[in-house]
């Protein structure tokens, strides 16, 4: 699934930038803050939506700068540990992680038209009209 997801990204992003990279952190931050909506079962003002708002507005320039500040061997580890630890939590709670990566990636390549991503004004990947939301309903398992 991890090579699934890379091609979409290599398809969608040929010759990422810097701006490219901190739009993608504030989309990690997005689904940061996802997550803790779905844990509280209601809209939560956290900090990961501003930190998500505030690395997608980073300019080229400034996002050149941020990314060779960058401490890249931790923040390697810290992704790698994310990647660990989201499968303990789907592990734990019953779900089927694969299936669900699938159906994800699977509604992801449905925002590509005529194999081309589409892109939004921050440069973040659209959905397109093509457009299909991932069904996640069939890989929760029934833990409680």
């Amino acid at each position: 699934m991890i090579k699934r997801i890379l091609n979409w990204f290599q398809t969608a992003k040929p010759q990422p930038t810097a701006k490219d990279v901190m739009t993608q952190i504030g989309c990690h931050f997005e689904e940061v803050a996802e997550m803790a909506e779905a844990i509280y079962d209601e809209p939560l003002e956290v900090e990961a939506d501003d930190s998500a708002d505030a690395f997608k507005r980073f300019n080229s320039h400034d996002s050149e700068q941020a990314v060779s500040d960058f401490q890249k061997p931790e923040l390697l580890d810290a992704l790698c540990d994310q990647i660990v630890t989201a499968v303990g939590v789907a592990y734990m709670m019953g779900y089927d992680i694969e299936g669900a990566l699938a159906e994800v990636c699977r509604s992801n390549e449905s925002k590509f038209e005529d194999g081309k991503p589409v892109f939004d004004s921050n440069g973040k990947i659209a959905k397109s009209k093509n457009y299909t939301a991932p069904d996640l309903a069939r890989f929760i398992g029934d833990k409680e």
